[in-house]
């Protein structure tokens, strides 16, 4: 061990806590699907996918992202629209994006092979400490130890640290953020670095959960400060959460011929790519080329930083969107092939009830 992590911990020998924590893994690791084979392009997609997301989530979106795109070759020829279609309801759409970036150029600059290099994988776009760590020591056994929320809060108890404790009882955040990084190094097994980083996510998905841990199951109560002292429930201190503000918006749909005017938001901000109904709130188009008619619905989305509450109104619009590949009129069967948020899928699923109502209208007459 460092100098540091032995003033956090001691002088004891963490092989013990090794052997135990992969014992309990071998015998109750979860079964994921991204766990059946080491396929680097595959384990790289699943970690992108997991950022900020619910393992049950993620699974059905996997499987499906998959069958459109097996390989990194097949993702590599895929375009920005197709990709963020796929994507779409599992959110932080950043993500998408910057894998499609990362995969195409891996394809060019190393020949479709992941690199093994950590350098090299961690100047990939959207590859941050995190991912490199996690993607390379599943797929390639690279010894990285991959500090995520779970780890960080297994690490906190075990070794009861200063960032699980109340800032004001004189803990210094900064201070055990580093020495979590510094314990994780150290704890590695480094014969096994994938199954252990996996093993510790677990551990924090499964029994040293947020809140109030399941200690009575767990591999490490013999190990851990936390469970010894009682405090097992009290680290990480728990952070007061922030009120989420509501953001109101105004879409407007507009119809012509039988098609919608849609935008494409712009890539870099929220939800970027992605296609949209155009709004009077925040303004997209000169407010004397629209009118605004009745309201159709009000529709609520949240997010995890904001609340979306979008109402609907008819509008007629004069003249034409402004040039550009950003705008188009499009009808209901292109609106379900286009990327849209999930706040705006039951407006696309009351078109679709329409013209199939419209439809059965026009053959009865006949």
């Amino acid at each position: 061990m460092t100098g540091d992590t032995r003033e956090v911990y001691g002088r004891q020998d963490l092989e013990p806590i090794r052997q135990d924590l992969l014992a309990w893994y071998e015998a109750n690791a979860r079964d994921l699907p991204w766990r059946r084979e080491r396929d680097p392009y595959r384990v790289w997609l699943s970690e992108v996918m997991l950022q900020q997301t619910r393992v049950e989530a993620v699974i059905p979106y996997y499987r499906r992202f998959l069958q459109a795109y097996p390989t990194l070759a097949s993702l590599s020829g895929a375009g920005e629209g197709q990709v963020l279609k796929l994507w779409e309801g599992l959110g932080y759409y950043a993500r998408a994006r910057h894998f499609l970036e990362a995969v195409k150029e891996v394809q060019t600059a190393y020949g479709g092979r992941v690199p093994e290099d950590p350098a090299a994988f961690g100047r990939l776009p959207g590859v941050g400490p995190y991912t490199r760590a996690a993607v390379l020591s599943i797929a390639f056994e690279t010894p990285l130890a991959a500090v995520d929320g779970n780890v960080k809060r297994v690490l906190s108890r075990l070794f009861c640290l200063a960032e699980g404790r109340d800032p004001k009882a004189g803990g210094d955040p900064e201070i055990a953020s580093g020495a979590i990084k510094a314990l994780a190094e150290d704890l590695l097994a480094r014969e096994r670095p994938g199954d252990f980083n996996q093993a510790l996510m677990d551990l924090g998905a499964l029994l040293c959960i947020p809140g109030t841990p399941r200690c009575p199951g767990c591999p490490l109560t013999a190990w851990c400060r936390a469970y010894k002292e009682g405090r097992a429930h009290a680290i990480p201190a728990r952070r007061q959460k922030k009120a989420v503000p509501l953001e109101e918006v105004e879409a407007l749909l507009l119809a012509r011929q039988g098609k919608y005017l849609v935008r494409r938001r712009p890539g870099g901000g929220l939800l970027g790519g992605l296609w949209e109904f155009p709004t009077l709130k925040p303004p997209v188009l000169p407010p004397e080329q629209v009118t605004r008619g009745e309201k159709l619905r009000v529709l609520e989305h949240r997010f995890s930083h904001r609340h979306w509450q979008v109402t609907l109104y008819a509008g007629e619009m004069k003249g034409e969107p402004p040039e550009g590949h950003d705008w188009r009129w499009a009808a209901v069967r292109e609106l379900e092939e286009l990327p849209f948020p999930a706040v705006y899928h039951p407006v696309i699923a009351g078109l679709r009830c329409r013209r199939r109502e419209d439809r059965q209208e026009e053959r009865a007459r006949k």
